[in-house]
């Protein structure tokens, strides 16, 4: 079966300081502003003036810590409309770090999978970042026929807005695209669709 057996979600950590760094890079989004409070809580006082917060008031959930984060003090924070806008400042800052960022990041599934993609670019390594899952587990999912990718998927067989085909959702989950992989919802037997159900998140 195409949809069922291997199971690869992610597992997430709980953000907390890490040691040794000289740079604490967090960034968040949308319901993901709590994990980035209580981080920031959580740090010593030199932590916190060594800390920029990047923060996306983009929600999947509805949740937005915006007016507790301007509270907070540390070095810096920077919002941003949109989680596309965030990433790409996080890219353009990681390009530019030295040795000694930590990087801390909270949200969505969707939002973790394309940070960690910006992360990995500049091979920072495992023990340098923290993600913590925030809110809903809508999926992120790459159609395999056109390279599309949609966002917020929430149930097992949709539409593809790339070429227009039924897609039915796999359960494996790709760090490398950063999404679940859709591929042609009748591809095994032509006209038989599955259970269009909601997807177990």
């Amino acid at each position: 079966m195409l949809i069922t057996g291997i199971k690869s979600r992610p597992v997430y950590d709980r953000l907390q300081p890490m040691t040794g760094g000289q740079r604490h890079l967090v960034a968040g989004q949308g319901s993901g502003g709590a994990a980035m409070l209580r981080l920031i809580a959580d740090m010593s006082a030199e932590q916190r003036q060594h800390s920029t917060l990047l923060y996306s008031t983009e929600s999947f959930s509805g949740h937005n810590h915006l007016s507790e984060l301007l509270e907070v003090q540390a070095d810096g924070l920077e919002v941003y409309a949109s989680n596309q806008a965030l990433i790409a400042a996080l890219r353009e800052r990681l390009g530019a770090a030295q040795m000694g960022l930590r990087l801390y990041l909270s949200g969505s599934e969707s939002f973790i999978g394309t940070a960690m993609q910006a992360a990995n670019a500049v091979d920072l390594n495992r023990d340098e970042v923290l993600r913590e899952h925030s809110g809903t587990l809508v999926r992120r999912v790459w159609c395999a026929h056109c390279d599309t990718y949609t966002e917020n998927v929430t149930h097992r067989v949709f539409t593809c807005p790339g070429c227009q085909l039924d897609l039915v959702v796999r359960d494996h989950y790709s760090r490398r695209l950063a999404a679940f992989q859709g591929i042609k919802a009748d591809g095994e037997v032509p006209g038989e669709m599955p259970a269009a159900e909601e997807l177990d998140t």
